[in-house]
């Protein structure tokens, strides 16, 4: 028998600020209150869980309080300059003649191509692949949605057991 088990609290919301930039477009800054549902697909272990609830707590609260009330800023997209001095985070776009200055405390850099919801969810799921709890063997997956607003989000699906 498989399990459903699903988790979406208080501490998997944060709110930000970002900005698209694509090859034939740029967004201006604007933010979400971002939420964040966690689903796990698998069997009852030894002690009869898929998962501790706690497991997935642990692991998931320290990257969301790192992205709440920030400005996310994409590192690896090509047509951002990103230069940090002990203070600032300045970012140039220069196909779109635009930059940003932003005090450091308030940005946080992520590995990832653009602050999509694509993006922002794969990155969350890679987070919670690399942990020893969720590459147990009796979960056969793990869903990582993000919500923009209520009812726009994307879900991205990770099956630890292959991966």
């Amino acid at each position: 028998m498989s399990y459903d088990l699903f988790l979406s609290r208080d501490y998997m919301i944060f709110s930000s600020a970002h900005f698209v930039v694509g090859e034939r477009f740029i967004e201006p800054l604007h933010g979400h209150n971002y939420k964040i549902l966690i689903n796990v697909y698998g069997n009852q272990d030894e002690d009869n869980m898929i998962i501790n609830f706690y497991d997935i707590k642990k692991v998931l609260q320290p990257i969301v309080d790192g992205l709440d009330h920030k400005i996310l800023v994409p590192a690896d997209n090509k047509l951002l300059e990103i230069n940090e001095t002990e203070e600032q985070v300045i970012i140039r776009v220069p196909r779109y003649n635009k930059e940003y200055e932003f005090p450091k405390a308030d940005v946080t850099i992520l590995p990832i191509e653009n602050t999509t919801v694509e993006e922002i969810s794969r990155y969350l799921a890679d987070k919670l692949m690399w942990n020893k709890e969720i590459k147990k063997e009796n979960i056969d997956q793990v869903t990582v949605t993000v919500f923009e607003y209520e009812g726009q989000g994307v879900t991205y699906e990770l099956f630890p057991r292959y991966d």
